[in-house]
């Protein structure tokens, strides 16, 4: 799990009312949160720490006890749906209840949603709902049966922000010493990403979007991030030229 974006979740409001729910043994059964797509899979594992407990069964952000439907790039299907249902009625394996994360929960389509609206309201005794979204668009029949939660950006993170242009403002970008972690870059570059979509280019917004995409599926590191950025966006060598050699 990641420091730098562990703190920057515990610095918002909406983890500051579940931690003092969890404090008081008022943590809700079902819950959502809205959160950039780059931090959500910390945030689920911090979540999960509250619920299953910050034992030493937890492994690269898993516990036995926490089950998903679908994943961070895909929301899941009616199949997913109706499985993690039977798998949330299972009594737990070594916490004293079990933790149902549900990603991608405002893209679910009409049928997924409709399947979960009774577990949502009334899940197990011993089980939790967590459902993940960048978007505030979830349906109405599941958001009126969830704890609803934002977690925000500082704001000087969340404006928009020009991509380095010289040699000198790449170096600084990406000076060793600065040593960012991976989510951290990628929140850099959503907000070069909203800088161009200000300047009215939207193609190299959604073209920025999508290289992000990439790489956080592949799990790159903070050297590896880098240099692709500055190779595709300063040195302008084609996207083919470079994913066509890593994938």
């Amino acid at each position: 799990m990641n420091a730098e974006t562990s703190a920057l979740i515990e610095a918002s409001g909406g983890w500051r009312e579940l931690s003092a729910a969890a404090e008081g043994g008022r943590l809700p059964q079902s819950a959502g949160v809205v959160i950039p797509r780059v931090m959500q899979e910390t945030f689920a594992e911090m979540y999960g720490r509250l619920v299953l407990g910050d034992d030493n069964l937890w492994r690269e952000g898993r516990h036995p006890d926490m089950i998903s439907a679908g994943d961070v790039a895909t929301p899941p299907n009616i199949d997913d749906c109706r499985r993690l249902q039977g798998e949330l009625a299972l009594h737990p394996l070594s916490a004293r209840r079990r933790l149902a994360v549900v990603w991608m929960a405002a893209r679910l389509s009409t049928e997924a949603s409709n399947s979960l609206l009774k577990i949502t309201e009334e899940p197990p005794a011993h089980g939790n709902i967590l459902f993940i979204s960048e978007e505030d668009n979830f349906i109405p029949t599941i958001k009126s049966r969830i704890w609803l939660v934002h977690v925000e950006l500082p704001e000087e993170m969340s404006k928009a922000q020009p991509m380095p242009r010289s040699n000198e403002e790449w170096a600084r970008w990406m000076d060793v010493g600065r040593k960012p972690s991976p989510e951290i870059l990628y929140l850099e570059m959503q907000a070069w990403a909203r800088d161009f979509v200000q300047k009215n280019d939207y193609k190299k917004a959604a073209e920025i979007d999508f290289l992000v995409r990439i790489m956080e599926q592949r799990r790159l590191s903070v050297p590896v991030i880098e240099d692709l950025a500055f190779a595709l966006f300063k040195e302008e060598v084609p996207n083919e030229q470079i994913f066509g050699g890593l994938w």
